[in-house]
């Protein structure tokens, strides 16, 4: 059974944002919310990086009736047995419920309106504590990164388009490390790029004209050939997509975006991408698929439009180079055209890379490059560079796991491109005992998997260091239709920049706009995980309870009717598994999670009620947590027949959780901030 929740509604604020009194809204019989598609929805930036704006516009909140009536209850039971509430019982309330002060109180009582006023316009209804004043001393090798992985994707890792905008996207929500796929691009002497009309007609031949030049018109042309090797690789790995039946399905869905990247059927809407293909210039595209280029330009350019718009601190530019060593010159004059006065080329003067890493405080406003070194022997001539996409098993680039597995010939990289890896260089990972281990500016690059498998095998070792030093997981080859792994698990063994596929809104990207909410995309790590060797790891027993109330303007999904929407709530913690903390050893040290999810029951319409008193979720003596690594996940499904479809989310790291009566902004299943939220009660103890 459901039930049916009144949608009467009650602004906080009058239509044009003049503050005026609540008595006098409450006391009208009538209020109508506005509907979904009327006052309070609004373009806004996407979730993934933490600079989603989930708070809504004062004038914009409206109480529904049905939360307006549980906040009364909270009221009424305070003023007991006096009609209006005393300033010293409200006071007591902030302190011990909402564990939040506010000065002045500046009345002896108050009324109902009086009450929610004071608590609404001092931030005691924000579930989300604003983040720590964030120290900027300490090496950068200290705090967590916000990270894409393959940034120029706009959809799946075969298929998809390769896009400018897929930079500005991920930069404006708060991503500070992004990954940049290089290739030759069209030979110099060649005709002027061809038009649109002829573009569409190469591409529908697998882009084997001049768009691209011949090694990477070859690429496109073995794209189904690596299909079916990587299809061999999805089955082998079933266990990480569910049932057999879901693999077919995925893998239709591969072979339907294959076909319709082959077949357009409407002229391509990428002109500016045209535009950025310049003859004798680098092309950025997904080596041997069917991902369709842009130009490196145009790629740059859209990094410094963006780059520090939301956020100053500093952007780590993972570069994964397949080009040869003349094109390889020329991405060097490019960037520093185009980032001229953000890039760092050359090491601070107090701060020798040899030495130590620098501050964050010393970087703001910059990029760094992350590229491998030079090799020491001779180098190849350019006209006898060997140009292969695939890099050599656990090669220090970035990647997916199964573009790895070749061994073939790794690129050369040309001296001016090795040295601007001046604080972020690329090292290809042999063991933690190696001389290259120990210098300060390196980064190991490492598959998903083969993390695991050193949490297993070198634990201890993994962990310290990486407290000194940068460590980058990538999601494995297997997840060709950009699913994302749970970055939670590689934060807690002290993995700063976790890449994930923000084109795809899952459990990952969640989880990452709970660990980055407000945070500009650095996170300063908890103590313990750093590079001081007196801190160490704080780990405390959670007793978390709650309770969920009611809900407003919960978005309904595409297609659905409101009538039609059954709403109910999803709550999961996240937290790591007994015995498996940072630096622990024993037991199945693989990383899984223990999973803790609760859920109410459904109600009818969007703005369920869950009855006088809640519906309680209890998780109770769960050991071993560290609060800054912890996660509590909201989820609002409609319940469906056949599968459950999501509506709405929220994500919020443990330590910022508030307690007491909370609003729970809410995300829709697009990642896009709404009037949706939740009235919760949150009690949480750690000891």
């Amino acid at each position: 059974s459901y039930k049916t929740a009144s949608v009467r509604a009650m602004p906080l604020l009058a239509p044009s944002g003049k503050q005026f009194s609540l008595h006098k809204l409450v006391a009208m019989s009538t209020m109508l919310s506005p509907t979904h598609n009327g006052a309070h929805s609004r373009p806004l930036v996407q979730a993934g990086g933490g600079n989603a704006a989930s708070d809504i516009p004062q004038h914009q909140l409206y109480l529904s009736h049905g939360i307006q009536e549980h906040l009364r209850q909270v009221y009424e039971a305070l003023c007991k047995p006096q009609a209006r509430l005393p300033k010293e019982r409200f006071a007591e309330w902030l302190a011990a419920v909402q564990f939040q002060a506010i000065q002045p109180l500046d009345k002896d009582e108050y009324k109902f309106e009086e009450f929610l006023e004071t608590v609404y316009y001092n931030g005691a209804f924000e579930a989300v504590s604003k983040p720590q004043e964030k120290d900027l001393s300490r090496p950068i090798s200290n705090y967590y990164i916000s990270s894409s992985h393959n940034t120029y994707l706009m959809g799946n890792q075969l298929s998809s388009k390769s896009s400018t905008e897929a930079y500005k996207n991920v930069l404006i929500r708060g991503c500070r490390c992004i990954e940049i796929d290089v290739h030759n691009g069209v030979p110099a002497d060649s005709p002027p790029s061809v038009s649109p009309s002829k573009f569409e007609s190469n591409h529908k031949r697998h882009a084997s004209g001049s768009t691209l030049s011949s090694r990477a018109a070859a690429a496109l042309e073995k794209a189904e050939e690596k299909y079916d090797s990587t299809k061999s690789k999805i089955m082998s790995k079933s266990k990480h997509f569910g049932t057999d039946k879901d693999l077919t399905e995925t893998e239709e869905r591969g072979r339907t975006a294959t076909r319709d990247t082959l077949t357009i059927e409407k002229p391509l809407e990428r002109p500016a991408s045209l535009r950025s293909l310049r003859n004798g210039e680098p092309l950025v595209l997904h080596g041997w698929t069917l991902t369709t280029p842009v130009g490196f330009r145009a790629v740059c350019q859209s990094i410094r439009e963006t780059a520090f718009e939301k956020s100053p601190f500093p952007i780590i530019v993972s570069l994964e180079v397949h080009a040869d060593l003349e094109q390889q010159e020329t991405m060097v004059d490019i960037m520093k055209e185009e980032w001229k006065g953000l890039l760092v080329d050359e090491a601070h003067e107090a701060c020798n890379p040899d030495e130590r890493l620098p501050k964050l405080e010393e970087l703001l406003n910059k990029i760094l490059i992350k590229v491998k070194k030079a090799a020491a022997d001779k180098q190849d001539p350019v006209s006898g560079a060997t140009l292969v996409p695939i890099p050599s098993p656990n090669d220090g680039d970035s990647g997916s796991e199964d573009e790895r597995s070749s061994g073939k010939k790794k690129v050369k990289i040309c001296e001016a491109l090795s040295n601007l890896g001046i604080y972020t260089h690329s090292e290809h990972f042999v063991s933690f005992e190696a001389k290259s281990a120990k210098l300060p500016p390196h980064v190991f690059s490492i598959g998903e998997s083969q993390i695991l498998e050193l949490h297993e095998n070198k634990q201890a070792e993994m962990f310290l260091h990486n407290r000194d030093f940068f460590m980058r997981a990538y999601p494995a080859g297997f997840r060709i239709d950009s699913s994302n792994l749970d970055p939670s698990v590689f934060w807690r063994k002290g993995v700063q920049m976790v890449a994930l596929n923000w084109q795809k809104l899952d459990e990952g990207v969640m989880l990452n706009e709970g660990m980055f909410t407000g945070e500009q995309g650095w996170v300063l790590k908890p103590p313990g995980y750093r590079s001081d060797p007196s801190e160490h790891i704080e780990f405390k027993t959670l007793d978390l309870k709650i309770t969920v109330y009611a809900g407003q303007h919960i978005p309904v999904p595409p297609g659905q009717a409101e009538h039609g929407f059954h709403p109910y709530v999803k709550c999961e913690l996240h937290v790591e598994k007994p015995a498996e903390g940072a630096g622990d050893s024993g037991g199945d040290s693989r990383g899984k999670e223990v999973e803790y999810k609760q859920k109410t029951s459904y109600c009818k319409g969007d703005h369920p009620d869950y009855g006088k008193d809640g519906v309680v979720m209890s998780f109770p003596q769960i050991t071993s947590v560290v609060e800054q690594l912890s996660f509590v996940r909201f989820k609002i499904e409609d319940a469906k027949y056949a599968k459950d479809e999501l509506a709405a989310w929220a994500c919020i790291r443990l330590d910022r959780l508030q307690q007491g009566y909370r609003f729970v902004n809410l995300f829709d299943a697009k990642g896009q901030a709404t009037s949706g939220l939740l009235l919760i009660k949150t009690e949480k103890s750690l000891a």
